[in-house]
Protein backbone atom coordinates (compact mmCIF):
# COMPACT_ATOMS: atom_id res chain seq x y z
CA UNK A 1 0.00 0.00 0.00
CA UNK A 2 2.77 2.44 0.98
CA UNK A 3 4.84 1.56 -2.08
CA UNK A 4 1.80 2.03 -4.32
CA UNK A 5 1.19 5.46 -2.83
CA UNK A 6 4.83 6.45 -3.33
CA UNK A 7 4.72 5.15 -6.90
CA UNK A 8 1.57 7.16 -7.66
CA UNK A 9 3.08 10.28 -6.11
CA UNK A 10 6.27 9.95 -8.12
CA UNK A 11 4.29 9.23 -11.27
CA UNK A 12 2.23 12.40 -10.82
CA UNK A 13 5.41 14.45 -10.38
CA UNK A 14 7.73 12.86 -12.95
CA UNK A 15 5.39 11.56 -15.66
CA UNK A 16 5.72 13.58 -18.87
CA UNK A 17 4.17 11.14 -21.34
CA UNK A 18 0.69 12.67 -21.29
CA UNK A 19 2.06 16.11 -22.33
CA UNK A 20 4.09 14.78 -25.27
CA UNK A 21 3.62 16.18 -28.77
CA UNK A 22 5.22 13.42 -30.86
CA UNK A 23 4.47 14.76 -34.37
CA UNK A 24 5.49 18.28 -33.34
CA UNK A 25 8.74 17.00 -31.81
CA UNK A 26 9.75 15.07 -34.92
CA UNK A 27 8.83 17.98 -37.18
CA UNK A 28 10.64 20.52 -34.96
CA UNK A 29 13.91 18.55 -35.05
CA UNK A 30 13.71 17.31 -38.64
CA UNK A 31 13.06 20.76 -40.13
CA UNK A 32 16.19 22.22 -38.49
CA UNK A 33 18.61 19.41 -39.37
CA UNK A 34 19.74 20.71 -42.80
CA UNK A 35 22.71 23.08 -42.69
CA UNK A 36 21.81 25.46 -45.49
CA UNK A 37 20.61 29.00 -46.05
CA UNK A 38 20.40 30.97 -42.81
CA UNK A 39 21.74 28.01 -40.81
CA UNK A 40 24.98 28.21 -42.81
CA UNK A 41 25.37 31.91 -42.01
CA UNK A 42 24.59 31.29 -38.34
CA UNK A 43 27.18 28.49 -38.28
CA UNK A 44 29.92 30.68 -39.76
CA UNK A 45 29.11 33.57 -37.41
CA UNK A 46 29.00 31.23 -34.42
CA UNK A 47 32.40 29.72 -35.27
CA UNK A 48 33.94 33.16 -35.78
CA UNK A 49 32.49 34.53 -32.53
CA UNK A 50 33.62 31.46 -30.57
CA UNK A 51 37.13 31.78 -32.01
CA UNK A 52 37.32 35.48 -31.10
CA UNK A 53 36.02 34.76 -27.60
CA UNK A 54 38.54 31.96 -27.06
CA UNK A 55 41.36 34.09 -28.46
CA UNK A 56 40.59 37.07 -26.20
CA UNK A 57 39.38 35.08 -23.20
CA UNK A 58 35.95 36.75 -23.35
CA UNK A 59 33.28 34.59 -21.74
CA UNK A 60 30.46 36.86 -22.94
CA UNK A 61 31.43 36.45 -26.62
CA UNK A 62 31.73 32.68 -26.18
CA UNK A 63 28.23 32.52 -24.68
CA UNK A 64 26.90 34.48 -27.65
CA UNK A 65 28.50 31.97 -30.00
CA UNK A 66 26.87 29.10 -28.10
CA UNK A 67 23.42 30.68 -28.39
CA UNK A 68 23.47 31.16 -32.16
CA UNK A 69 25.13 27.83 -33.00
CA UNK A 70 22.87 25.59 -35.16
CA UNK A 71 24.68 22.36 -34.15
CA UNK A 72 22.07 21.20 -31.64
CA UNK A 73 19.41 20.08 -34.12
CA UNK A 74 21.55 17.56 -36.09
CA UNK A 75 22.74 16.04 -32.79
CA UNK A 76 19.19 15.73 -31.50
CA UNK A 77 18.28 14.29 -34.89
CA UNK A 78 20.81 11.48 -34.46
CA UNK A 79 19.29 10.40 -31.13
CA UNK A 80 15.73 10.77 -32.38
CA UNK A 81 16.35 8.81 -35.60
CA UNK A 82 17.98 5.92 -33.70
CA UNK A 83 15.12 5.93 -31.21
CA UNK A 84 12.41 5.66 -33.87
CA UNK A 85 14.57 3.69 -36.34
CA UNK A 86 14.32 6.32 -39.09
CA UNK A 87 17.24 5.58 -41.40
CA UNK A 88 16.65 8.59 -43.66
CA UNK A 89 16.69 11.00 -40.70
CA UNK A 90 19.80 9.31 -39.29
CA UNK A 91 21.68 9.70 -42.56
CA UNK A 92 20.58 13.34 -42.91
CA UNK A 93 21.57 14.09 -39.28
CA UNK A 94 25.01 12.48 -39.51
CA UNK A 95 25.71 14.10 -42.88
CA UNK A 96 24.71 17.61 -41.77
CA UNK A 97 26.47 17.26 -38.42
CA UNK A 98 29.66 16.23 -40.22
CA UNK A 99 29.37 19.16 -42.63
CA UNK A 100 28.72 21.58 -39.77
CA UNK A 101 31.67 20.27 -37.76
CA UNK A 102 33.97 20.50 -40.78
CA UNK A 103 32.80 24.06 -41.49
CA UNK A 104 33.38 25.08 -37.86
CA UNK A 105 36.88 23.60 -37.97
CA UNK A 106 37.70 25.39 -41.22
CA UNK A 107 36.46 28.79 -40.01
CA UNK A 108 38.23 28.56 -36.64
CA UNK A 109 41.46 27.27 -38.21
CA UNK A 110 41.44 30.16 -40.67
CA UNK A 111 40.86 32.66 -37.86
CA UNK A 112 43.67 31.35 -35.67
CA UNK A 113 46.05 31.32 -38.64
CA UNK A 114 45.61 35.08 -39.18
CA UNK A 115 44.99 36.38 -35.65
CA UNK A 116 47.77 38.56 -34.18
CA UNK A 117 47.11 37.09 -30.71
CA UNK A 118 47.04 33.30 -30.74
CA UNK A 119 48.26 32.74 -27.17
CA UNK A 120 46.55 29.89 -25.26
CA UNK A 121 44.04 31.63 -22.97
CA UNK A 122 42.33 30.06 -19.97
CA UNK A 123 39.20 29.60 -22.10
CA UNK A 124 41.20 27.46 -24.55
CA UNK A 125 43.00 25.51 -21.84
CA UNK A 126 39.70 24.72 -20.10
CA UNK A 127 38.56 22.73 -23.14
CA UNK A 128 41.57 20.47 -23.64
CA UNK A 129 40.99 17.85 -20.92
CA UNK A 130 37.34 16.77 -20.73
CA UNK A 131 36.31 14.76 -17.67
CA UNK A 132 33.34 12.70 -16.54
CA UNK A 133 31.79 15.92 -15.29
CA UNK A 134 31.62 17.15 -18.89
CA UNK A 135 29.94 13.84 -19.78
CA UNK A 136 27.29 14.49 -17.13
CA UNK A 137 26.78 18.05 -18.37
CA UNK A 138 26.24 16.80 -21.93
CA UNK A 139 23.87 14.03 -20.86
CA UNK A 140 21.64 16.09 -18.59
CA UNK A 141 21.74 18.99 -21.03
CA UNK A 142 20.51 16.60 -23.73
CA UNK A 143 17.73 15.36 -21.45
CA UNK A 144 16.61 18.94 -20.80
CA UNK A 145 16.72 19.74 -24.53
CA UNK A 146 14.63 16.82 -25.77
CA UNK A 147 12.14 17.09 -22.89
CA UNK A 148 11.70 20.77 -23.70
CA UNK A 149 11.13 20.15 -27.41
CA UNK A 150 8.76 17.22 -26.84
CA UNK A 151 6.25 19.26 -24.83
CA UNK A 152 3.00 20.39 -26.41
CA UNK A 153 3.69 23.81 -24.87
CA UNK A 154 7.26 24.48 -25.97
CA UNK A 155 9.55 25.98 -23.32
CA UNK A 156 12.70 28.07 -23.78
CA UNK A 157 15.21 25.58 -22.37
CA UNK A 158 17.18 25.17 -25.62
CA UNK A 159 19.28 28.36 -25.14
CA UNK A 160 20.24 27.13 -21.67
CA UNK A 161 21.12 23.71 -23.07
CA UNK A 162 23.24 25.36 -25.78
CA UNK A 163 25.19 27.33 -23.15
CA UNK A 164 25.63 24.35 -20.81
CA UNK A 165 26.80 21.84 -23.40
CA UNK A 166 28.97 24.35 -25.33
CA UNK A 167 29.24 22.66 -28.72
CA UNK A 168 31.01 25.32 -30.80
CA UNK A 169 33.83 26.43 -28.41
CA UNK A 170 35.48 22.98 -28.17
CA UNK A 171 35.25 22.62 -31.94
CA UNK A 172 37.01 25.98 -32.33
CA UNK A 173 39.60 24.85 -29.76
CA UNK A 174 40.33 21.97 -32.12
CA UNK A 175 40.67 24.54 -34.91
CA UNK A 176 43.20 26.41 -32.77
CA UNK A 177 45.20 23.19 -32.44
CA UNK A 178 45.18 22.66 -36.19
CA UNK A 179 46.22 26.24 -36.96
CA UNK A 180 49.19 26.24 -34.57
CA UNK A 181 50.14 22.58 -34.78
CA UNK A 182 49.15 22.01 -31.14
CA UNK A 183 47.64 18.55 -31.38
CA UNK A 184 46.99 18.37 -27.64
CA UNK A 185 44.54 21.25 -28.16
CA UNK A 186 43.12 19.63 -31.30
CA UNK A 187 42.45 16.21 -29.77
CA UNK A 188 41.29 17.65 -26.44
CA UNK A 189 38.86 20.11 -28.06
CA UNK A 190 37.52 17.64 -30.60
CA UNK A 191 37.14 14.97 -27.92
CA UNK A 192 35.03 17.36 -25.82
CA UNK A 193 32.88 18.15 -28.87
CA UNK A 194 32.52 14.42 -29.58
CA UNK A 195 31.50 13.73 -25.96
CA UNK A 196 28.85 16.44 -26.10
CA UNK A 197 27.46 15.15 -29.39
CA UNK A 198 27.37 11.50 -28.29
CA UNK A 199 25.74 12.05 -24.92
CA UNK A 200 23.21 14.60 -26.13
CA UNK A 201 22.22 12.01 -28.74
CA UNK A 202 22.14 9.28 -26.08
CA UNK A 203 19.90 11.38 -23.84
CA UNK A 204 17.59 12.04 -26.80
CA UNK A 205 17.47 8.32 -27.62
CA UNK A 206 16.59 7.33 -24.04
CA UNK A 207 13.87 9.99 -23.65
CA UNK A 208 12.36 9.03 -27.01
CA UNK A 209 12.24 5.40 -25.85
CA UNK A 210 10.72 6.45 -22.52
CA UNK A 211 8.05 8.50 -24.30
CA UNK A 212 7.27 5.47 -26.54
CA UNK A 213 7.53 7.23 -29.89
CA UNK A 214 6.24 5.13 -32.78
CA UNK A 215 8.90 3.07 -34.59
CA UNK A 216 9.11 3.90 -38.29
CA UNK A 217 10.73 0.64 -39.37
CA UNK A 218 10.30 -2.62 -37.51
CA UNK A 219 13.39 -3.99 -35.76
CA UNK A 220 13.62 -7.63 -34.72
CA UNK A 221 14.84 -8.49 -31.22
CA UNK A 222 18.19 -9.89 -32.38
CA UNK A 223 19.02 -6.72 -34.29
CA UNK A 224 17.90 -4.58 -31.36
CA UNK A 225 20.18 -6.48 -28.95
CA UNK A 226 23.11 -6.21 -31.37
CA UNK A 227 22.60 -2.42 -31.71
CA UNK A 228 22.39 -2.12 -27.91
CA UNK A 229 25.71 -3.96 -27.48
CA UNK A 230 27.39 -1.79 -30.12
CA UNK A 231 26.09 1.37 -28.44
CA UNK A 232 27.31 0.19 -25.02
CA UNK A 233 30.76 -0.55 -26.44
CA UNK A 234 30.94 2.85 -28.13
CA UNK A 235 29.88 4.62 -24.94
CA UNK A 236 32.55 2.77 -22.96
CA UNK A 237 35.22 3.77 -25.49
CA UNK A 238 34.06 7.39 -25.46
CA UNK A 239 33.85 7.68 -21.66
CA UNK A 240 37.14 5.95 -20.79
CA UNK A 241 39.49 8.88 -21.61
CA UNK A 242 37.28 11.32 -19.69
CA UNK A 243 37.39 9.02 -16.65
CA UNK A 244 41.19 8.98 -16.94
CA UNK A 245 41.34 12.80 -17.14
CA UNK A 246 39.05 13.12 -14.11
CA UNK A 247 41.20 10.68 -12.14
CA UNK A 248 44.31 12.72 -12.98
CA UNK A 249 42.63 15.93 -11.85
CA UNK A 250 41.54 14.26 -8.62
CA UNK A 251 45.09 13.01 -8.02
CA UNK A 252 46.49 16.49 -8.69
CA UNK A 253 44.11 18.07 -6.18
CA UNK A 254 44.93 15.47 -3.53
CA UNK A 255 48.67 15.91 -4.13
CA UNK A 256 48.43 19.68 -3.70
CA UNK A 257 46.49 19.24 -0.45
CA UNK A 258 49.18 16.87 0.83
CA UNK A 259 51.97 19.30 -0.14
CA UNK A 260 50.17 22.15 1.58
CA UNK A 261 49.78 20.14 4.80
CA UNK A 262 53.32 18.73 4.85
CA UNK A 263 55.45 21.57 3.47
CA UNK A 264 53.70 24.90 2.97
CA UNK A 265 52.14 25.23 6.43
CA UNK A 266 55.35 24.19 8.16
CA UNK A 267 57.35 26.68 6.12
CA UNK A 268 54.92 29.51 6.93
CA UNK A 269 55.23 28.77 10.65
CA UNK A 270 59.00 29.51 10.51
CA UNK A 271 58.45 33.30 10.32
CA UNK A 272 58.66 33.34 6.54
CA UNK A 273 56.10 35.15 4.42
CA UNK A 274 54.97 33.01 1.46
CA UNK A 275 54.13 35.12 -1.59
CA UNK A 276 52.88 32.12 -3.58
CA UNK A 277 53.70 28.50 -4.30
CA UNK A 278 53.17 26.28 -7.33
CA UNK A 279 53.97 22.83 -8.71
CA UNK A 280 55.65 22.54 -12.10
CA UNK A 281 55.80 19.11 -13.72
CA UNK A 282 58.48 17.71 -16.00
CA UNK A 283 58.98 14.24 -17.44
CA UNK A 284 60.86 12.86 -14.41
CA UNK A 285 60.42 15.29 -11.50
CA UNK A 286 57.87 17.72 -10.12
CA UNK A 287 59.23 20.89 -8.56
CA UNK A 288 57.47 22.65 -5.69
CA UNK A 289 58.44 26.31 -6.05
CA UNK A 290 57.92 28.44 -2.94
CA UNK A 291 58.30 32.20 -3.40
CA UNK A 292 58.94 33.81 -0.03
CA UNK A 293 60.50 36.68 1.90
CA UNK A 294 61.89 36.65 5.40
CA UNK A 295 64.66 34.87 7.27
CA UNK A 296 67.34 32.99 5.28
CA UNK A 297 66.51 29.30 4.89
CA UNK A 298 69.30 26.74 5.25
CA UNK A 299 69.77 24.00 2.68
CA UNK A 300 69.26 21.42 5.42
CA UNK A 301 65.61 22.45 5.70
CA UNK A 302 65.05 21.85 1.98
CA UNK A 303 66.69 18.43 2.29
CA UNK A 304 64.41 17.70 5.23
CA UNK A 305 61.36 18.60 3.14
CA UNK A 306 62.53 16.28 0.34
CA UNK A 307 62.77 13.45 2.86
CA UNK A 308 59.28 14.21 4.19
CA UNK A 309 57.91 14.09 0.65
CA UNK A 310 59.62 10.76 -0.04
CA UNK A 311 58.15 9.28 3.15
CA UNK A 312 54.65 10.31 2.02
CA UNK A 313 54.68 8.75 -1.48
CA UNK A 314 55.89 11.95 -3.16
CA UNK A 315 59.42 10.85 -3.98
CA UNK A 316 59.30 12.50 -7.44
CA UNK A 317 58.73 15.92 -5.89
CA UNK A 318 61.49 18.35 -4.92
CA UNK A 319 61.26 21.63 -3.01
CA UNK A 320 62.85 24.72 -4.54
CA UNK A 321 62.91 28.01 -2.64
CA UNK A 322 62.83 31.33 -4.48
CA UNK A 323 63.64 33.90 -1.79
CA UNK A 324 63.03 37.53 -2.72
CA UNK A 325 65.41 40.23 -1.53
CA UNK A 326 62.75 41.89 0.61
CA UNK A 327 62.34 41.52 4.35
CA UNK A 328 59.11 40.39 5.93
CA UNK A 329 58.81 43.77 7.64
CA UNK A 330 59.00 45.50 4.28
CA UNK A 331 56.27 43.26 2.93
CA UNK A 332 54.05 43.98 5.91
CA UNK A 333 54.76 47.70 5.62
CA UNK A 334 53.90 47.69 1.90
CA UNK A 335 50.71 45.78 2.60
CA UNK A 336 49.84 48.28 5.34
CA UNK A 337 50.51 51.22 3.00
CA UNK A 338 48.35 49.70 0.30
CA UNK A 339 45.54 49.10 2.82
CA UNK A 340 45.80 52.65 4.15
CA UNK A 341 45.77 54.13 0.64
CA UNK A 342 42.75 52.05 -0.29
CA UNK A 343 41.00 53.16 2.90
CA UNK A 344 41.80 56.83 2.20
CA UNK A 345 40.55 56.52 -1.38
CA UNK A 346 37.39 54.84 -0.13
CA UNK A 347 36.73 57.55 2.46
CA UNK A 348 37.44 60.23 -0.13
CA UNK A 349 34.96 58.64 -2.50
CA UNK A 350 32.34 58.53 0.27
CA UNK A 351 32.95 62.22 1.02
CA UNK A 352 32.58 63.17 -2.65
CA UNK A 353 29.35 61.20 -2.90
CA UNK A 354 28.07 62.92 0.25
CA UNK A 355 28.87 66.38 -1.18
CA UNK A 356 27.17 65.49 -4.46
CA UNK A 357 24.11 64.28 -2.57
CA UNK A 358 23.97 67.50 -0.53
CA UNK A 359 24.29 69.57 -3.68
CA UNK A 360 21.49 67.59 -5.35
CA UNK A 361 19.29 68.11 -2.27
CA UNK A 362 20.00 71.84 -2.34
CA UNK A 363 19.08 72.07 -6.01
CA UNK A 364 15.92 70.10 -5.34
CA UNK A 365 14.91 72.40 -2.49
CA UNK A 366 15.62 75.41 -4.68
CA UNK A 367 13.49 73.97 -7.47
CA UNK A 368 10.67 73.14 -5.08
CA UNK A 369 10.76 76.64 -3.57
CA UNK A 370 10.21 78.22 -6.95
CA UNK A 371 6.47 79.04 -7.19
CA UNK A 372 4.23 80.56 -9.84
CA UNK A 373 4.12 83.76 -7.75
CA UNK A 374 7.89 84.16 -7.92
CA UNK A 375 7.76 83.30 -11.61
CA UNK A 376 5.20 86.06 -12.20
CA UNK A 377 7.43 88.60 -10.49
CA UNK A 378 10.45 87.63 -12.52
CA UNK A 379 8.50 87.73 -15.78
CA UNK A 380 7.32 91.28 -15.01
CA UNK A 381 10.92 92.30 -14.34
CA UNK A 382 12.13 90.75 -17.59
CA UNK A 383 9.17 92.02 -19.64
CA UNK A 384 7.98 95.41 -18.33
CA UNK A 385 5.24 95.30 -20.98
CA UNK A 386 3.38 92.64 -18.94
CA UNK A 387 0.37 93.83 -16.99
CA UNK A 388 -0.55 90.56 -15.23
CA UNK A 389 0.46 86.90 -15.23
CA UNK A 390 -1.63 83.81 -14.41
CA UNK A 391 -0.01 80.37 -14.16
CA UNK A 392 -1.79 77.03 -13.82
CA UNK A 393 -1.94 73.45 -15.08
CA UNK A 394 -4.49 71.87 -17.40
CA UNK A 395 -5.04 68.27 -18.51
CA UNK A 396 -4.78 67.74 -22.25
CA UNK A 397 -6.50 64.73 -23.86
CA UNK A 398 -4.97 63.26 -27.02
CA UNK A 399 -7.09 62.69 -30.10
CA UNK A 400 -7.23 58.92 -29.59
CA UNK A 401 -8.25 59.50 -25.92
CA UNK A 402 -5.69 56.91 -24.83
CA UNK A 403 -3.23 59.27 -23.20
CA UNK A 404 -3.51 62.20 -20.79
CA UNK A 405 -0.92 64.94 -20.61
CA UNK A 406 -0.47 67.71 -18.03
CA UNK A 407 0.31 71.10 -19.59
CA UNK A 408 1.45 74.28 -17.81
CA UNK A 409 -0.67 77.19 -19.03
CA UNK A 410 0.73 80.73 -18.76
CA UNK A 411 -1.80 83.54 -19.36
CA UNK A 412 -0.14 86.88 -20.14
CA UNK A 413 -2.03 90.18 -20.04
CA UNK A 414 -0.11 92.87 -21.90
CA UNK A 415 -0.27 96.62 -21.25
CA UNK A 416 -2.32 98.19 -24.02
CA UNK A 417 -1.25 101.42 -25.63
CA UNK A 418 -3.49 104.32 -24.50
CA UNK A 419 -4.64 107.24 -26.67
CA UNK A 420 -2.40 110.27 -26.40
CA UNK A 421 -5.06 112.41 -24.73
CA UNK A 422 -5.57 109.69 -21.99
CA UNK A 423 -1.90 109.01 -21.34
CA UNK A 424 -0.71 110.92 -18.27
CA UNK A 425 2.60 109.08 -17.72
CA UNK A 426 4.89 109.68 -20.67
CA UNK A 427 7.27 106.97 -19.38
CA UNK A 428 4.63 104.20 -19.46
CA UNK A 429 5.75 101.03 -21.30
CA UNK A 430 3.34 99.29 -23.67
CA UNK A 431 3.70 96.14 -25.76
CA UNK A 432 4.38 96.26 -29.47
CA UNK A 433 1.78 93.89 -31.04
CA UNK A 434 4.35 92.84 -33.65
CA UNK A 435 6.61 91.39 -30.95
CA UNK A 436 4.00 89.42 -28.99
CA UNK A 437 4.80 86.14 -30.80
CA UNK A 438 8.54 86.52 -30.11
CA UNK A 439 7.87 87.32 -26.44
CA UNK A 440 5.58 84.29 -26.08
CA UNK A 441 8.34 81.96 -27.38
CA UNK A 442 10.88 83.42 -24.94
CA UNK A 443 8.43 83.12 -22.04
CA UNK A 444 7.68 79.51 -22.99
CA UNK A 445 11.38 78.60 -22.97
CA UNK A 446 11.94 80.45 -19.68
CA UNK A 447 9.04 78.73 -17.86
CA UNK A 448 9.95 75.28 -19.21
CA UNK A 449 13.48 75.73 -17.90
CA UNK A 450 12.52 77.14 -14.49
CA UNK A 451 9.82 74.55 -13.74
CA UNK A 452 11.47 71.68 -15.67
CA UNK A 453 8.33 71.07 -17.68
CA UNK A 454 8.14 69.43 -21.07
CA UNK A 455 4.79 71.00 -21.99
CA UNK A 456 4.30 74.75 -21.56
CA UNK A 457 1.62 76.74 -23.40
CA UNK A 458 1.61 80.58 -23.45
CA UNK A 459 -1.54 82.57 -24.26
CA UNK A 460 -1.69 86.36 -24.56
CA UNK A 461 -4.42 88.98 -24.24
CA UNK A 462 -4.33 92.70 -24.84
Amino acid sequence: MIFDSIKRALDSVLNIIHETDEPGTIREIYDKIPVRGNNTWMLICSAMLASIGLDTGSGAVIIGAMLISPLMSPILGVGLSVGINDREMLWASVKNLSLAAAAGLIVSTFYFMITPLGEPTNELLARTKPTLLDVMVAFFGGVAGIVSISRSDKSNAIPGVAIATALMPPLCTAGYGLALGRFDFFFGGFYLFFINAVFISLATFLIVKYLKFDIKHYVDKATERRVARIMALMLFIVVSPSAYFLYNIYQSVQTKKKIENLIVRDFANRNNEIIKWEVTDTDTLSTIKIYSVGNPVPDSLLQHYDQVLAQNSLSKHRVKLVQLDVSAEDVRRMASDITNNLTKDFLKTIEIQKMQSQRADSLMRLANSYTPVSASRELKLIFPEIDKVEVGEIVSVAENKAKLDTVMLVMIGWKKPQPANQTKNTRAVFVDPAKITEYEQRIQQYMASRFRKDSVRVSSTL
